[in-house]
């Protein structure tokens, strides 16, 4: 085809091209714009739908909520007088407010009054199940979608209130409202949008993605735009959060037919310049450029290649332009001249290489499919063949059979561009069918015009003979050497690595590495991630001495390693390096620090133990460190703080105890926990005096504790013993310092119940169970009730004890459970109700509490035995407990609470009088009430 032709055709498709891919591109452009558009067109639709279908419900959750907060419909609810029906609840209410059902429910789900009535029908309907079942009595009542199987309800429902909004609540007031399609069409016309109801399954939604979510969380989607409508459904949710119905949302198209006639409009503008530019653009090309290429094509074609001397043949058109063709032309004319230089001297080399190529060591062959082409070289005569018997046959016919299919699928990969080059060796067949092993170098070429391989190759038999001798004996040798749990590894004088067992690759980091991925590298850069040699390595030492060495080196993650070097000598018996083999010892060596530790320590307290100090007592009997003072120290209180609060703060008292201890003595001083609650300290070089000022020390340390921790504070017994010489054997010296201890510890006794105590009513009181305020009142109501049953002297100071500490126990209750929001569970409940028996060990532990300690522990019984923690009954509890009860009772509901508001007197002693009998001992009740009403 003709320059000119190919031209025309060129800037023809060119054209052609550039006009479709414009208008394709606009047609796109303006169809995305229509869609964007469109859809957010249905987004704004959904949404406006959505918010008007929201007011709706809005408006009759108004009406509903002004209805239930009304003293009339509290009245109502409570009362049921027929005045209110007749006036508030006739036909004229259910069509003003288009409701179609009104329900009046009490606090126990009773109907008060139920009616439907259609009010466009103007007949009544019956009330739907589901309507009654569904209500519940939250605070802030209910509205939404409802199903119902006589179809969707608009549903608001509220607690009926008095008009200040404040409760108890009298029952619950609900509204409700048909979706008929007069609803659905008012809605309609609201929104400027066709609506229309659908079940859940009546759309296939499977196809859609969710287009978006409305900010309550209600999903829609947007069906496929058809010519004429837009599609869109929205899930309406019903009061429960369910999947309730689809909102089907519809409008007339009219903005895709708008822009695509505007796309033609400018398609065919675009048309007419193009074909104009394109006109004026191909004169200029022909005359300027065609014509005169085509000259030049003519005088070169009519050269002939062939011929030996061509240059007389030469007729280049000489053109008066200066231009890029005119220099083509002069280019043509002498690229043409250098043609026939190079020619001649190409015949002169090929002669030269083909009797290089015949004497060259090994050969050289080019395969093309499957074929030797050309074949030289001396490993072709050495053979048996001559190089014509090897060209143009099949390479596979001189391999051997066991290595034609590998040889082929690595060949079939070079070809097909899988890999670069190739070398592989292999074996061929000679002519007298002997077996050659040759090594390959392939690379592929193209050989005319085509692809092939260029194959450099030579015999490598006597090397082949060599490694297979070496790989036999290295197998045997790593085979042993790989067997080694150590490593072991072969170093040069420079410390780098030569060679190494499996175990050596398998422990670094956790990966295996190759054999070969380590050498050259050094020892310590490998093994120990150091920059220089490890302190402590015996390679150096082995490499400079001659002689084996052995030290345990530890590198810079920790690890401790055995390492073992053995130097290596040459044939002239110069070291030339080292053989080294490394043991992990890094567990064991900890496990015997641990052990150590473990042994001569408390694991509590981190104290020296029972063990350590009786061997220090042997060993200092026998040493010159006269006098010798030994204080022994006893932890006051500590099976009480165990038993009422626990185990947990036992430990954290005995830690504390002795961090206190450890503060005041010397580093050189020795401390030991030698028993439970015993400690006892060793002073070497200390007599009678300043074993005093040490004691006082130590009572100075812990009155300064017991002030920075008042709420558990720390008292011991202490006693201190000297030996002035061996002659007084330390062990009895140990007992008369014991025998101090405990006749301090008899005369402090007291004092220390009652500091715990103490500490114990500040815990109660951190905890808000102490407030003041009730306390008082309780004592102040059950010294009334006291004075009119007449009761003791003794009774009454009981009674007011109980009104202060009854709940003592719960100091040993976890505050995550006393403060927990949510409702306990039984096994939380559990330990609330064993405060009552903690309280009592309490008490009983204290003489100052001893008297009511069974009074803590029965003041949660009820009269009807289903109180804690024994289940008495009746007159079984004591008279002070049923007194309690009561006053207990009373204050708790006149007193308020984060989650409600205190009743009233008359409310709370309503209250009591419903359980006398049940929780209260009703004789009492009636006395009860009788002392409250005469303040």
């Amino acid at each position: 085809m003709s320059v000119q032709k190919q031209i025309l055709k060129g800037f023809s498709l060119i054209l052609i091209t550039a006009l479709l891919v414009f208008i394709a591109v606009f047609v796109i452009y303006m169809r995305n714009i229509s869609h964007k558009v469109e859809k957010e067109l249905v987004q704004e639709n959904i949404k406006r739908v959505y918010y008007i279908w929201q007011n709706e419900i809005k408006v009759l959750d108004k009406m509903v909520n002004d209805e239930a907060e009304w003293d009339e419909s509290y009245r109502f609810v409570q009362e049921k007088n027929a005045d209110y029906v007749e006036k508030n609840l006739l036909d004229g209410t259910f069509e003003n407010a288009r409701l179609n059902y009104i329900i009046f429910l009490d606090k126990d789900g009773k109907k008060v009054y139920a009616r439907g009535y259609d009010f466009i029908k103007k007949e009544d309907i019956s009330i739907p199940e589901e309507i009654l079942r569904d209500v519940s009595s939250t605070p802030g009542g209910q509205k939404g979608l409802l199903m119902t199987a006589e179809g969707p309800v608009l549903f608001a429902a509220r607690p009926v209130l008095k008009s200040d909004g404040k409760g108890p609540a009298a029952g619950n007031l609900i509204f409700g409202r048909l979706l008929t399609e007069e609803e659905l069409q008012n809605l309609a016309a609201r929104s400027g949008v066709n609506l229309k109801l659908l079940p859940l399954n009546s759309a296939d939604l499977s196809g859609l993605k969710d287009s978006g979510f409305l900010p309550e969380g209600n999903p829609y989607y947007i069906k496929s735009f058809s010519k004429t409508r837009a599609v869109s459904y929205l899930v309406l949710r019903d009061i429960n959060g369910r999947d309730g119905l689809l909102l089907e949302i519809s409008y007339a198209r009219w903005l895709p037919g708008v822009l695509i006639s505007v796309a033609y409009v400018y398609g065919f503008l675009l048309l007419g310049i193009m074909v104009l530019a394109f006109y004026l653009l191909w004169n200029w090309l022909n005359r300027k450029i065609v014509d005169r290429i085509n000259k030049l094509t003519r005088a070169v074609r009519k050269v002939d290649m062939d011929v030996a001397d061509f240059r007389e043949e030469i007729e280049i058109p000489d053109f008066s332009e200066d231009d890029e063709i005119s220099a083509l032309a002069n280019s043509v004319r002498q690229m043409l001249e250098k043609i026939q230089d190079q020619q001649e001297g190409i015949i002169k080399n090929e002669q030269k290489w083909y009797s290089l190529l015949a004497s060259a060591p090994g050969a050289i062959f080019v395969i093309q499919k499957g074929k030797v082409v050309f074949a030289r070289g001396k490993l072709i005569e050495e053979a048996g063949y001559r190089w014509e018997e090897v060209v143009e046959n099949p390479f596979k016919y001189f391999v051997h059979r066991e290595d034609i299919i590998n040889l082929l699928r690595d060949y079939q990969d070079l070809l097909e561009g899988r890999r670069r080059k190739l070398v592989y060796a292999f074996r061929i067949i000679d002519k007298k069918g002997k077996e050659v092993w040759v090594e390959d170098n392939a690379a592929v070429i193209e050989w005319e015009g085509e692809k092939a391989t260029l194959h450099f190759t030579r015999d490598i038999t006597a090397r082949k003979i060599l490694e297979e001798e070496i790989n036999r004996l290295m197998a045997e040798k790593n085979m042993i050497l790989d067997s080694l749990t150590e490593r072991v590894a072969l170093i040069d004088q420079d410390m780098h690595i030569i060679w190494t067992n499996k175990k050596t690759g398998s422990s670094l980091d956790g990966e295996l590495a190759g054999v070969g991925e380590l050498w050259g590298a050094r020892c310590y850069e490998v093994w120990a991630g150091r920059n220089s040699i490890c302190p402590g390595c015996p390679v150096p030492k082995a490499l400079q001495s001659g002689v084996p060495a052995a030290e345990e080196v530890e590198f810079a993650d920790g690890s401790i390693w055995r390492v073992n070097a053995h130097p290596v000598r040459d044939g002239k018996g110069r070291i030339n390096g080292a053989v080294i083999a490394g043991l992990d010892v890094t567990e064991r060596k900890h496990y015997e620090e641990r052990l150590k530790y473990l042994s001569l320590h408390d694991g509590l307290t981190g104290l020296y133990n029972r063990a350590y100090f009786e061997s220090e007592m042997k060993r200092l009997s026998k040493s010159r460190d006269y006098p010798i003072t030994l204080i022994i120290a006893d932890l006051d209180g500590l099976k009480l703080v165990n038993d009422t609060m626990g185990h947990n703060i036992g430990d954290e008292m005995l830690k504390a105890f002795a961090e206190v201890l450890r503060g005041v003595f010397r580093a050189s001083d020795l401390v030991f926990r030698i028993g439970g609650d015993e400690f006892a300290v060793i002073l070497p070089g200390t007599g009678k005096e300043e074993a005093d000022n040490i004691i006082k020390r130590i009572e100075a340390a812990f009155d300064a504790y017991n002030e920075k921790h008042p709420a558990l504070p720390i008292k011991a017994s202490l006693g201190a013993a000297t030996a002035l010489s061996p002659e007084e054997p330390l062990e009895q010296v140990f007992k008369q310092a014991d025998d101090f201890m405990y006749r301090n510890k008899m005369l402090g006794r007291a004092g220390l119940r009652h500091s715990i105590l103490h500490a114990l009513m500040a815990t109660l009181a951190e905890k808000d169970y102490l407030n003041y305020g009730h306390a008082e009142r309780l004592k102040d109501i059950c010294r009334k009730m006291g004075e009119r049953l007449k009761l003791s002297y003794q009774q009454m100071n009981d009674l007011s004890l109980l009104a202060e500490i009854h709940d003592i126990g719960k100091v040993a209750v976890p505050d995550s459970i006393l403060f927990k929001d949510a409702p306990l569970t039984e096994e939380e409940w559990e330990v609330i109700k064993q405060h009552a028996e903690k309280g009592y060990r309490i008490a009983l532990s204290t003489p100052d509490l001893a008297a009511i300690a069974d009074l803590i522990l029965k003041h949660h019984e009820r009269w009807d035995g289903k109180g804690y923690p024994l289940g008495l009954k009746g007159e079984e509890i004591p008279l002070e407990c049923r007194i309690f009860a009561l006053a207990d009772a009373f204050d708790a509901m006149t007193s308020a609470r984060p989650y409600r508001q205190a009743l009233t007197r008359e409310e709370a002693l309503e209250e009591i009088k419903k359980n006398a009998g049940s929780q209260f001992d009703p004789e009492l009740v009636k006395i009860f009430i009788s002392v409250i009403e005469s303040e």
